[in-house]
């Protein structure tokens, strides 16, 4: 390997990046909205952290995590400054996190906090996108999957609303792609600048 195809930099994370908006047929805004960050390597240690936005009565807006320091550490490198959906003050909860499914054909999540329960499913995957671009210029190498389907379900009820083309990726994948994806292997490095 020679040094041009090194990128530079030290590491800053490595995990899995889980993304699932759904937005009802016609609307500007989506139904229900979850970001969840499984890290295998960060300065503040392994961890989950998710992002959740369903809004409504009976909805759940918080930050939910088993690393609170993890939930610092991506909230900071992540989200803040990023025109990201989330880059506001958020409530954080302590929870508890498994994942059930086949990873090539329908893996979930399921996040269970004190006050409630969200279970997250991506469906219909795409072919996985090996390696950059992606929209952030400091993850160097990223294996992302699109899913065509995908859906959520709160405290047993599911959140209206389809996955939509979404396009946050036109500027590194030259179109809008799903609003359902997940990327393994995402690893960011700091710039060494």
């Amino acid at each position: 390997m020679t040094s041009a195809t090194l990128s530079h930099g030290p590491l800053l994370w490595s995990g899995e990046h889980w993304i699932l908006y759904l937005r009802l047929l016609g609307a500007e805004v989506d139904s229900g909205q979850l970001s969840l960050y499984n890290a295998t390597y960060s300065p503040a240690g392994q961890g989950t952290v998710a992002y959740i936005d369903i809004p409504g009565s009976a909805g759940l807006t918080a930050v939910c995590t088993d690393n609170p320091d993890l939930a610092d550490f991506i909230t900071a490198t992540m989200i803040r400054g990023s025109n990201n959906p989330f880059d506001r003050d958020l409530p954080q909860w302590g929870a508890t996190f498994s994942r059930a499914g086949r990873i090539d054909r329908n893996p979930s999540w399921t996040v269970q906090s004190e006050h409630h329960t969200l279970t997250a499913t991506w469906g219909q995957l795409e072919n996985p996108l090996v390696g950059p671009p992606t929209i952030n210029p400091h993850i160097v190498f990223t294996v992302l999957i699109f899913a065509t389907a995908g859906q959520m379900q709160l405290d047993g009820m599911a959140v209206p609303g389809h996955p939509y083309p979404r396009d946050a990726w036109s500027k590194s994948l030259g179109q809008a792609r799903s609003s359902c994806c997940f990327a393994l292997a995402e690893t960011m490095v700091a710039d060494d600048r």
